[in-house]
């Protein structure tokens, strides 16, 4: 079964493709095809499946024959919703998920194992943090969980580092003034990796969501799809998770596979109408 679509054009690499597409390759599977990925209508240097993955089962479309049928749907009947991470069989399934079909290809395990090597290797133990900001705490999305304060997730950070003694914090935030925050309370403890910082960039734009402020730039798409998949590989390498619940925070916990020693993802509800 070839997917060719989605619920969006999905010009740049974001969690929502990851599961919208991962929701479509577990229901043709349920439906008893082998899925292929490869969506239509793509510009130069938007995102595809095999930017980033190998395709399901190893299949090379281009060796089936005419032995294909075309995906209907835009979104499958699996689908990862806010409440998952607290539901134990739903969380199991999502794991299991991530480890059959969120398989890297060769130049997405290059990139992603060079930052684990430059920016883990030798460090001891240590705790992920996932904040999210920008147009989540600015815009209030309606139906999206609400986010944390930044204090109360460095508070739980604190706790949780004397109790089991965490040498280094990795920071996975899009906002330049929460990296500060932490570099002030934990100085000299926080990694972070190579990305783009949104806060600044959106009071320049007026305050769009974040992901709608990219380059046209065919390289550069690819490499803001390269830092922010290493951000959640590198999440899930961590020997603990603290962060807000977003969509960032549960693929880390997916893809971790249930190794952290200690987790928390922060459980404050949904952002109403109004954002209120």
């Amino acid at each position: 079964m070839l997917i060719n679509k989605g619920l969006y054009e999905y010009a740049y690499f974001d969690v929502a493709f990851l599961h919208n597409m991962l929701s479509l390759i577990v229901t043709a599977t349920y439906d008893g095809y082998i899925p292929f990925v490869e969506l239509a209508d793509r510009k130069d240097g938007w995102t595809n499946w095999d930017t980033f993955f190998e395709q399901p089962f190893g299949l090379d479309l281009y060796n089936v024959g005419h032995n294909t049928v075309i995906s209907q749907r835009e979104i499958g009947n699996i689908r990862v919703t806010y409440e998952v991470p607290f539901n134990e069989e739903k969380l199991k399934v999502w794991r299991k998920i991530y480890k059959d079909y969120v398989v890297f290809n060769e130049e997405s395990k290059r990139y992603l194992d060079t930052e684990y090597n430059s920016l883990f290797k030798g460090k001891g133990k240590i705790l992920g943090v996932k904040t999210r900001g920008s147009d989540f705490t600015i815009l209030k999305p309606f139906g999206h969980p609400i986010q944390p304060a930044i204090q109360d997730v460095i508070t739980l950070c604190k706790e949780k580092i004397n109790e089991f003694g965490y040498e280094y914090i990795y920071l996975a935030s899009e906002e330049k003034l929460v990296e500060d925050l932490f570099e002030a309370n934990f100085p000299g403890k926080v990694i972070v990796n190579k990305r783009v910082y949104y806060d600044e960039i959106m009071k320049l734009n007026n305050f769009q969501n974040a992901w709608q402020i990219h380059t046209n730039n065919e390289l550069e798409i690819k490499a803001r799809g390269l830092e922010y998949l290493s951000s959640i590989y590198l999440l899930s390498k961590c020997n603990a998770l603290i962060g807000g619940n977003c969509g960032g925070s549960m693929a880390a916990l997916f893809m971790n596979d249930g190794g952290y020693t200690y987790w928390k993802l922060f459980d404050l509800g949904l952002y109403g109408m109004n954002g209120c």
